[in-house]
């Protein structure tokens, strides 16, 4: 059953996966500058940012969702095509391979990120309390000469993970583009690009372009379109319609959309239309129903 779970879940988990990259990317880009300002990194908002196995951060979840997608992702897809008819081919080879980059870049920046909430807490504690015990007039100096560069050392340390951190991400990043080709139907991720455009642009930078393009090539009407049915999915024709509006002031909307528009300002198209998020059929049982149907 989980692996149906998973594959009837998929756009959401895809969805999530883009949203906590971005905003872990966020975070980490605030904490590099912070330390090529000062030469310190935010304990507290490390901590925040990887969270405990009883309260997961952001970084936690990211590791835990790109696990999910990308180590089971090809065991889901095989047990639901077997019996969901029409179902997306998100299992190619090529595509997992890219999944296991991905999910190996977020494996290895989190760990990295262990590391510099480690030292940033030697440094915020540690380190002032070395330099208190330096000051004392009872401590000889061949007894504090010794431990005097360790600040030092944890500087460097942080420097170091900082480097390879940006530099793993900024990889993920990359190929997480070219995994996204063909999640063009993908509604929840539609959804967020657009409403959440500028933590996206921010986060990808110069590969967000390539991204859009990658995601629906030179037809960005698609991505309106699939949010605003979204948006429908959850009851929400308001937020629809508002959405088609705004891409058709922008110049986005051709004859589908306007069309679609359209139908929603005459009250066609009703909120929570039966659409099945992952066969993409109308008026049907769940595809994620029909693939448990013959499980013991």
């Amino acid at each position: 059953m989980k692996g149906r779970w998973l594959f009837g879940d998929r756009d959401c988990l895809v969805r999530d996966l883009v949203r906590d990259y971005c905003k872990v990317c966020g975070i980490l880009t605030d904490q590099r500058r912070r330390f090529e300002a000062d030469g310190t990194v935010s304990f507290t908002a490390l901590r925040s940012l990887l969270g405990e196995a009883i309260r997961k951060g952001v970084f936690w979840r990211l590791k835990d969702t790109a696990h999910h997608l990308f180590r089971g992702s090809s065991r889901a897809a095989d047990t639901a095509t077997n019996t969901v008819t029409d179902a997306p081919p998100h299992n190619s080879a090529e595509k997992n391979a890219l999944g296991a980059v991905i999910d190996w870049c977020v494996g290895y920046a989190f760990h990295e990120c262990v590391k510099l909430r480690e030292d940033a807490f030697q440094r915020q504690h540690y380190a002032n309390r070395l330099a208190q015990i330096g000051r004392l007039e009872q401590v000889a100096p061949d007894i504090f000469n010794p431990l005097r560069g360790l600040a030092g050392q944890t500087g460097e340390s942080s420097s170091r993970e900082l480097a390879r951190i940006s530099h793993v991400l900024g990889h993920g990043l990359r190929v997480l583009t070219l995994y996204l080709a063909g999640e063009n139907l993908n509604r929840p991720l539609a959804r967020w690009l657009v409403c959440e455009d500028n933590l996206a642009r921010q986060a990808f930078g110069q590969e967000y372009e390539n991204l859009l393009f990658s995601l629906y090539g030179e037809n960005r009407e698609q991505m309106y379109v699939m949010a605003a049915r979204d948006f429908l999915d959850a009851g929400r024709h308001e937020p629809a319609r508002t959405m088609l509006l705004e891409a058709k002031a922008k110049g986005f909307l051709q004859a589908e959309g306007q069309g679609f528009l359209a139908r929603l300002e005459r009250g066609d198209e009703e909120p929570g239309m039966g659409m099945c998020s992952v066969c993409d059929r109308k008026h049907c049982l769940p595809a994620l129903f029909r693939a448990g149907e013959n499980r013991p």
